[in-house]
């Protein structure tokens, strides 16, 4: 999957990790050097966090049509925000991604380029999620772990989901997904959806299971 370019405003950072130096996580040869904010992310399902991402041109011709045309791609975390690319220095790029931690398991974040010159280049940030206490086994349990302002009456729906193109059903209740994360479209088990009702339309805000954990309270206005 691939960010959309659009620029956003980073809401409350909460990943409870010791903040690492940027490590450099490619080789000086290369035409880029990518760097993170962290060497590895290790935290609880449903943890929110910041991931930075810079990037070094070490050439100043770039042969490419849009010099900031890096790809990425990611494995048991879900992109709440991004930042637009910002030049913090000569030839030095800083991008900025607000995550929540989603399913149990080994994970990463991956920056890509597949640059004229040089070729294919690559940094990935190992990711592990762990299965334990917080807001994961708080929604788990029939209990909404966040606060929304304004308030708002939160429902809640347990069954098997079934899908209709975008559409969730879970149990009588059916809401519109802004995204569909693969790994629920695949699920076979009972989940647990969040849900709000606003100017008639049902709109989700957390969808939950024994293996995930995914947020929509970011599009709720």
């Amino acid at each position: 999957m691939k960010t959309k370019k659009k620029k956003v405003k980073l809401i409350a950072f909460s990943l409870i990790l010791g903040l690492l130096a940027m490590v450099i996580v490619s080789s000086p040869s290369l035409t880029c050097e990518f760097t993170f904010n962290y060497e590895r992310i290790e935290a609880l399902i449903g943890t929110v966090g910041e991931i930075g991402v810079r990037v070094e041109r070490t050439h100043r011709n770039c042969s490419m049509d849009d010099s900031l045309d890096y790809q990425f791609d990611w494995k048991r975390i879900q992109i709440l925000a991004e930042t637009d690319w910002e030049e913090i220095g000569p030839q030095l790029h800083e991008k900025w991604f607000q995550v929540s931690l989603s399913s149990i398991g080994e994970g990463f974040f991956k920056i890509s380029r597949d640059c004229s010159k040089e070729g294919y280049e690559e940094a990935v940030l190992p990711i592990t999620v762990k299965k334990e206490e917080g807001v994961w086994q708080l929604a788990l349990k029939g209990e909404y772990p966040y606060e929304l302002q304004p308030k708002i009456e939160i429902e809640k729906a347990f069954a098997q989901p079934f899908f209709n193109n975008d559409v969730l059903k879970v149990g009588k209740v059916e809401v519109k997904l802004p995204f569909l994360p693969q790994e629920l479209v695949e699920y076979e088990e009972e989940i647990e959806l969040y849900y709000y009702t606003f100017e008639g339309k049902t709109l989700p805000l957390l969808v939950v299971s024994s293996d995930f954990f995914y947020r929509f309270d970011q599009y709720e206005k």
